[in-house]
């Protein structure tokens, strides 16, 4: 009897791993369909450690040159700010010094940010530098979504847990909520005004021309 059990309880653990594994290729398979956007909201813990109300706007080209581009409203201090995320790297125009730093995408981090957000865009490559399990599902205004828990597999991403909602009937993520070593919350974020968008990788790279350009290594 406690062998069947055994085995019970690992075939489970195995189903909930595969189900983890084809919910994350359904939204890489849906978010890689078109162009995309979504205003980010909710809050956010700066460098400081003084917890803030962030608001940002996410668009996305997909494909097998990703393009990503965020640009911030909140909170103040960050306000102004945008970042341009591309597979070999990471541009971060600061407003207020008129500065570009551009960075290798391994080695870079949003500028004012406690945490590493550079896979924000690209939901394949984030999952992959986590460790993922199905927590089960949870009723939101947008319809039933699957609640996702990842522990990072290394430190470089600046939290200790994620938790991501998963909207089931359109797959793609509706909130993120960031947690450290110590439960104290980094972030918790929801993406709001979903919508396919006609970008351009010109459009998304826009910077101002007499800002000063800073490479890092």
């Amino acid at each position: 009897m406690k062998k069947l059990l055994a085995i019970a309880v690992l075939c489970l653990g195995l189903a909930m791993a595969q189900s983890v594994a084809e919910i994350t290729r359904q939204v890489q398979s849906n978010l890689e369909r078109a162009p995309w956007e979504a205003t980010i909201t909710g809050k956010i813990q700066l460098p400081d450690g003084s917890g803030q109300e962030a608001e940002f706007k996410l668009q996305v080209i997909p494909g097998k040159e990703q393009l990503a581009r965020v640009e911030f409203k909140k909170p103040a201090a960050l306000e102004g700010n945008f970042v341009v995320i591309s597979d070999k790297e990471v541009w971060n125009y600061l407003f207020l010094t008129n500065q570009l730093i551009i960075q290798p995408r391994a080695k870079a981090r949003i500028e004012g940010l406690g945490f590493n957000l550079t896979d924000l865009g690209d939901f394949e490559e984030l999952t992959e530098r986590l460790m993922l399990r199905l927590l089960g599902e949870q009723n939101t205004p947008a319809g039933a979504a699957w609640r996702i828990q990842g522990t990072p597999k290394d430190a470089s991403l600046g939290f200790a847990n994620m938790e991501v909602l998963v909207l089931k009937s359109d797959p793609r993520p509706l909130a993120i909520t960031l947690r450290d070593s110590s439960n104290k919350l980094l972030a918790d974020l929801s993406f709001n005004n979903f919508r396919r968008a006609n970008l351009t990788a010109q459009a998304l790279r826009k910077r101002p021309a007499d800002a000063e350009v800073l490479r890092r290594n």
